[in-house]
């Protein structure tokens, strides 16, 4: 009996050959797969069926939407329940100090963003400006950015606590920037050009973030949809900035204390909200920055939860990249700006994704501050709107896909980033 036969017809009964066996698990990869993607396909169609129907409603007429047995697509496509949402009008105009307000929030990060960019530098060592000379005049130009933002409150509203609050909070974010360039020895020179210009940066898009915000109306959709996306991507961009800053400073510098005040941040994450609502409502109260835009992001600034995801990033990347780059004779902000901020671009996102949709998604805080309806956000208006319109349940659906496709769309766009800043953030604690 020849070998190969032995090998096919010895192997007792019910057993099969080799053979057999490797093109019964060939076949089983090439149905796997397949069935696998059907039934993952199957349980997303399942869990989006509300979302879908919500959608398929907002070409519906309100008889339709509540009649039963319900349909699954419209009898009649009714395109102009999208641009009848954009026509409805609560009236009023809009107030000088909320658009100014929006404005500010919008300048405030041009300007921190632009100065922090163009003032990086390395000290060249008996040329430009000396320290003595340059740290002095940037801290003044510091205290004219507050004078200006104060000086600017005070043309639409007449509130000298407002004008001071405002322009103290300005002075100290500005004076945070000088004291970041400060620590890696700058070209001082440089640092006062990049400071000018970045108040020229800033004022031009105050102005013109104000303006926009005058033409998006009063109690308007459009309005509600400006307030909403300039809030969430001003907050978003600034907390993410200012994180990454204080994260960088826990996972690589050294100074008193540094361990003392992780942990007393970490365990302010263990306060509830609700907690914190009240006093936070007065303090805000007492500065007079109810129905503002500052109400929303300068308290903002930091998060607890992001400097946290960010250490842990940080401590991940190798010493050994920064320790050349340092050797090569760069500074402290270099290394950040250049090495460590590129890597870190997965729990950047990460942490901008989460910020941005919980100010988008948020509704407690917006309801508690911003009290006229030129100053409302997205789910603010909603609730008030689907009281106001009872019966027009197309028009609310049209609200409510608006609200939810824009955070939806980002979190697929960058799901890739989302996900790989989650996995990375737990590597080294």
């Amino acid at each position: 009996m020849p070998v190969s036969e032995t090998n096919t017809t010895e192997m007792g009964p019910g057993i099969p050959a080799p053979k057999d066996r490797q093109w019964t698990a060939r076949v089983v990869r090439l149905v796997r797969r397949p069935l696998l993607y059907l039934l993952l396909t199957a349980i997303g169609l399942v869990l989006f069926t509300p979302f879908i129907l919500a959608f398929l409603g907002t070409f519906k007429s309100d008889a339709e939407i509540i009649a039963w047995p319900p349909s699954f697509l419209p009898a009649e496509w009714l395109f102009e329940n999208w641009p009848k949402l954009f026509s409805t009008d609560f009236g009023g105009r809009p107030r000088p100090e909320g658009a100014t307000s929006l404005g500010l929030m919008a300048g405030m990060l041009v300007f921190f963003g632009a100065f922090l960019l163009g003032g990086m530098s390395s000290e060249t060592k008996g040329r430009g400006v000396p320290r003595r000379i340059g740290l002095p005049a940037a801290i003044g130009l510091a205290f004219l950015v507050g004078a200006m933002a104060a000086w600017y409150v005070g043309l639409g509203f007449d509130g000298r606590l407002l004008q001071l609050t405002v322009g103290a909070a300005f002075f100290v974010i500005a004076l945070i920037g000088v004291g970041v360039l400060a620590m890696s020895e700058p070209d001082w020179g440089r640092v006062l050009l990049a400071m000018v210009a970045a108040l020229l940066l800033g004022g031009l898009t105050t102005v013109l973030f104000e303006v926009f915000a005058v033409i998006a109306g009063g109690g308007r959709f459009s309005r509600w949809l400006y307030n909403t996306a300039l809030l969430s991507t001003v907050r978003a961009f600034i907390m993410v900035l200012f994180s990454a800053m204080a994260a960088y400073a826990f996972a690589r510098l050294r100074f008193p204390g540094r361990n003392f005040i992780f942990a007393f941040m970490l365990a302010s994450m263990m306060i509830p909200g609700a907690v914190t609502l009240i006093p936070a409502f007065i303090v805000i109260a007492k500065m007079q920055w109810v129905n503002t835009a500052y109400s929303l992001v300068i308290p903002s600034l930091v998060n607890a939860f992001g400097i946290f995801l960010l250490t842990q990033f940080f401590k991940a990347i190798p010493r050994e990249l920064e320790e050349s780059a340092f050797i090569d004779g760069a500074s402290f902000f270099q290394i950040f700006n250049t090495i460590v901020l590129p890597l870190a671009k997965p729990a950047l996102l990460t942490l901008f994704i989460l910020q941005f949709q919980g100010m988008w998604n948020d509704f407690l805080t917006p309801l508690l501050y911003l009290n006229t309806p030129d100053m409302w956000v997205l789910n603010v208006a909603l609730s008030v709107f689907q009281q106001q319109y009872t019966a027009a349940w197309n028009i609310t659906l049209v609200g409510a896909m608006v609200n939810a496709i824009v955070p939806l769309t980002m979190f697929f766009a960058f799901s890739r980033y989302y996900i790989e800043g989650v996995s990375y953030a737990g590597l080294k604690g």
